[in-house]
């Protein structure tokens, strides 16, 4: 009488439990990101309205209202892509980057923390050899 593999029936017996912690932390990891999203939106829409209410006011107002401060109100009440001009477009991620990690971008493979944490290194080094 053999008895069965117990590595296998580990294994099996366990998958099920894994791959639903799999999803349960996918989606939780989801919703906190979408609840950040839309915490953003409306704190920006919020600002949106707050500046659009002094510019009524300024206008309501008796004094004239500089050409120079409305058109910085306005510039300040737009969406940032408006501004700009352009839309930006949305890359997109494949399974490959969402296991193993975001590709590199740029040539030399330092992201722009590490290239402003070696700048400030450097400054440091050459302020000491200086004295």
């Amino acid at each position: 009488m053999m008895l069965p593999d117990v590595r296998l029936m580990f294994s099996t017996a366990y998958l099920p439990h894994t791959l639903y912690s799999i999803a349960i932390t996918s989606i939780s990891i989801h919703l906190v990101s979408q609840r950040r999203a839309s915490s953003d939106e409306r704190a920006r829409i919020n600002a949106q309205i707050s500046i659009l209410q002094t510019i009524s006011q300024q206008l309501r107002s008796p004094e004239p209202l500089s050409h120079d401060e409305l058109e910085r109100l306005r510039r300040l009440a737009r969406p940032a892509s408006i501004e700009a001009g352009v839309d930006i477009p949305k890359e997109e991620i494949g399974w490959k980057e969402v296991i193993f990690g975001q590709r590199k971008t740029q040539e030399d493979g330092m992201s722009e923390w590490d290239k402003k944490d070696l700048e400030k290194v450097q400054l440091d080094i050459s302020k000491n050899e200086a004295i």
